[in-house]
C-alpha cells in the first residue's frame, strides 16, 4: 500500500488540527507539513518532495488560487487542491482552470477525504454539493 504526503496550507489552527485528526486515522495519507500562508508553504516545498498540496481558499497574504498559480510555476507536477468555505461556483471554475486538481468544501469531511482518494487516483474532484449547483462538467474541462 501506498503512503501518500500531504502539505496542508490553512491558517485557521483550529480547522488545520481537525483535518490532521481526520486525515491521520487514514493509514496511506500522511500529513508532512502544515504551513499557515503561501511564504511558508514554498519554505516547506524547498525541502519536501510532496504528493499532494491542500490550499485554504482564504490564506492572509494572497487567495488560495494565487497561490495555486504561483505553486503551478514552480512546481508544475505538484497535484493541488483548493480548501473552501465557500460554494460559489465561480470560484470552483477559476481554480479548476488554472490547474487545480479539486474543490473541496471544508464542511464536508467525507467529501474531503473522497476528493483526496479521486485526486490521487489522477482525478479531478469538486466537492457534491458544488456538482449539485451544476458544475458536473468541470471534470470535463480538464486538460
Amino acid at each position: 500500500m501506498s503512503v501518500y504526503s500531504i502539505l496542508l496550507v490553512e491558517d485557521h489552527a483550529g480547522f488545520a488540527k481537525a483535518l490532521l485528526t481526520m486525515l491521520g486515522q487514514n493509514q496511506n495519507l500522511q500529513v508532512v507539513a502544515v504551513a499557515r500562508d503561501a511564504e511558508e508553504a514554498f519554505e516547506k516545498l524547498r525541502t519536501l518532495n510532496v504528493d499532494l498540496a491542500l490550499v485554504d481558499f482564504s490564506l492572509p497574504d494572497m487567495t488560495g488560487v494565487e497561490l495555486l498559480e504561483k505553486l503551478r510555476d514552480s512546481y508544475p507536477d505538484l497535484r493541488c487542491a483548493i480548501l473552501s468555505g465557500h460554494l460559489l461556483p465561480q470560484h470552483a471554475r477559476r481554480a479548476i482552470a488554472i490547474g487545480a486538481r479539486g474543490y473541496l468544501i471544508k464542511d464536508d469531511p467525507r467529501g474531503i477525504l473522497t476528493g483526496i482518494q479521486h485526486i490521487l487516483e489522477g482525478e479531478i474532484y469538486v466537492s457534491e454539493e458544488l456538482r449539485d449547483l451544476g458544475l458536473s462538467d468541470l471534470r470535463s474541462d480538464l486538460p
